[in-house]
């Protein structure tokens, strides 16, 4: 009776072993799948504003550079008597584009804004010398300039 007791408590054991063995491994699988969900839950909560930030980032920029590449603007040199150079500026693109600066031969004549509707013309007067000749650049707000040489009677 004892062998059988000690037999029967053997084989108990046993089981008993062999079931809190598969329970510890079913907890433990399902601990380690909640830290990996976890830990792709942060993951993703720390990733997704930054692509959203990114994706924005390069939508803006997309749209500014097509807004850019439809800017199109002619020059004329109106008029130039004593120090007074005036340009006229007329917006030729599908959008309307903001000048944002006025160079001549390099320097700095004028610097403002002055928003130029498809088809709109305006004139800038601006200082000068005339007699020589003029290398006149004008910029937009979205970073094309255009420029040209002309003598300035």
């Amino acid at each position: 009776m004892r062998n059988l007791f000690k037999w029967v408590g053997s084989l108990t054991s046993v089981v008993l072993v062999k079931r809190c063995r598969g329970e510890v491994e079913v907890v433990g699988a399902l601990i380690t799948t909640v830290i990996v969900v976890g830990g792709f839950a942060v993951l993703w909560i720390w990733l997704y504003p930054r692509y959203m930030d990114w994706e924005k980032n390069v939508r803006d920029a997309v749209q500014a550079a097509q807004a850019a590449s439809r800017e199109k603007l002619v020059l004329e040199l109106a008029a130039c008597r004593g120090g007074q150079v005036s340009v006229v500026v007329t917006c030729t693109g599908e959008i309307g584009l903001r000048v944002t600066s006025v160079y001549l031969n390099e320097s700095l004549v004028w610097s403002g804004s002055l928003y130029l509707a498809p088809g709109g013309t305006a004139t800038i007067d601006t200082v000068g010398r005339c007699g020589q000749v003029l290398r006149l650049k004008v910029c937009s707000s979205r970073g094309n300039c255009w420029s040209f040489l002309e003598e300035a009677p």
